[in-house]
């Protein structure tokens, strides 16, 4: 690719030495609204345009494609503009062959060089992969195959996706085959890319594994509907319990939002976002937790002074309520003096805390020495969060009974504290 030439503008942006693009429209005429322009520029650059559309939809899109002053009819006597049905490209001999799509394509490009041309202006819309009998693992594996084959051309080539009408987890794969995506008329480069010798072979690991994926893909773009979906209906209708998904597809996914937090790769506001998509779909799965019997036990569940992440904090609620506990939960930045105060009316019968930086560990202190000065029986103090996920994890040192790696751990702790009748630090 000749990096010096013209910069191709799409949806207010700009195409790089990518020009595999993923674009996700909640309506048609959102598409043609942001496409149109594109399509228009390129044909008075002197480009060459090709676009692939629903056969029952063909008629309408020439005549979008003419109220925008494009000439049609010249434009296709001139050889300016192919418009291709579906059944002439992805579903020639009524199916999909992704070999042969990936030689038409090839084909396009080069006929368009020799036809003079300087490049093409692709843009397929994908529909028919929802067609009966359709191989929707196949679409996402010739997707990322293209990677192998586009780069060799400058022309740029849109996959137009109707974010209705597909199913969060093959949206979710189909984006994760393109490095630059156009979601919510963005343009932007896509931090969730990988090429196809990485991204094929995780399409069929377990399941967890791929709902992990396609959430944290979700998380990343910010793409709620998506998120939800995948966590809470895609991943019910797979008879996925319920604590699995607690641990390792929602709390895993956060961990990585927090570990491309810090490597700058996600601003604070996709943090939070990502944060407050993962707090409902707790929300929504929250009614379908197993419960067991009552074991006659009341919990508080707290985050220490100045910590705001209390996600980590809710699930280790849900997760002692499922244990059977009663569950006092007071969310995020709770001030050491106000917990003992409620500590001592309540008398409950553990305390859990959640910490997530080192520089909470003096407000994790101040709390513990709090609980402690209540008159009165002991109270068994819990602690978590990711401080203690490091190899020099504070432990006993800080006057805490109990602490675990995630909430189905510390439920493990807190069975044999009980079991044992244990009161010593």
């Amino acid at each position: 690719m000749n990096c010096e030439e013209p910069a191709v503008p799409l949806a207010g942006g700009f195409l790089g030495r990518q020009r595999h693009v993923c674009a996700f429209f909640d309506t048609r005429d959102d598409g043609y609204r942001i496409l149109l322009p594109f399509v228009k520029e390129g044909l008075e650059r002197g480009e060459k345009a090709i676009q692939i559309v629903d056969p029952a939809l063909r008629d309408d899109h020439l005549a979008r494609l003419s109220d925008v002053g494009i000439d049609v009819e010249a434009a296709q006597a001139q050889g300016e503009l192919e418009v291709l049905d579906w059944k002439d490209t992805y579903l020639r001999n009524g199916s999909f062959d992704r070999r042969a799509m990936s030689a038409l394509v090839e084909d396009m490009l080069s006929r368009t060089r020799a036809e003079g041309f300087p490049r093409a202006r692709i843009i397929g819309h994908m529909e028919w992969a929802l067609h009966d009998g359709s191989d929707l693992p196949a679409l996402v594996e010739y997707e990322a195959r293209m990677n192998d084959v586009l780069p060799r051309y400058d022309d740029p080539v849109v996959c137009a996706y109707d974010r209705c009408a597909f199913a969060a987890g093959t949206a979710m794969d189909v984006f994760r085959a393109h490095p630059v995506v156009l979601l919510d008329g963005t343009l932007q480069q896509n931090p969730s890319f990988l090429p196809p010798s990485r991204l094929i072979p995780r399409l069929h690991t377990g399941i967890l594994a791929v709902l992990r994926d396609r959430y944290l893909t979700a998380l990343v773009a910010g793409a709620r509907p998506e998120a939800l979906e995948i966590a809470v209906e895609e991943a019910l209708s797979e008879d996925v319990p319920v604590p699995s998904l607690y641990l390792e597809v929602i709390q895993a996914a956060q961990y990585e939002i927090g570990r491309l937090w810090q490597e700058k790769r996600l601003t604070v506001a996709q943090e939070h976002l990502a944060t407050e998509i993962s707090r409902s779909a707790i929300e929504l799965l929250r009614p379908h937790l197993p419960a067991q019997q009552r074991n006659g036990k009341r919990a508080v569940v707290a985050c220490v002074e100045g910590e705001l992440h209390d996600l980590g904090a809710r699930m280790v609620a849900d997760f002692l309520e499922m244990a059977g506990f009663e569950v006092h939960y007071l969310g995020a930045d709770v001030p050491s003096e106000s917990l003992a105060q409620l500590v001592r009316e309540r008398r409950p019968d553990l305390l859990a805390v959640s910490a997530t930086e080192r520089s909470r560990l003096a407000a994790l202190c101040r709390t513990v020495a709090a609980v402690r000065a209540v008159p009165g029986d002991r109270i068994p103090i819990a602690a978590g969060g990711q401080v203690f996920l490091r190899k020099s994890r504070p432990g006993r040192r800080l006057g805490i009974d109990m602490h675990a790696r995630d909430a189905s751990g510390l439920i493990a702790v807190a069975r044999r504290f009980f079991e044992q009748g244990s009161t010593r630090p």
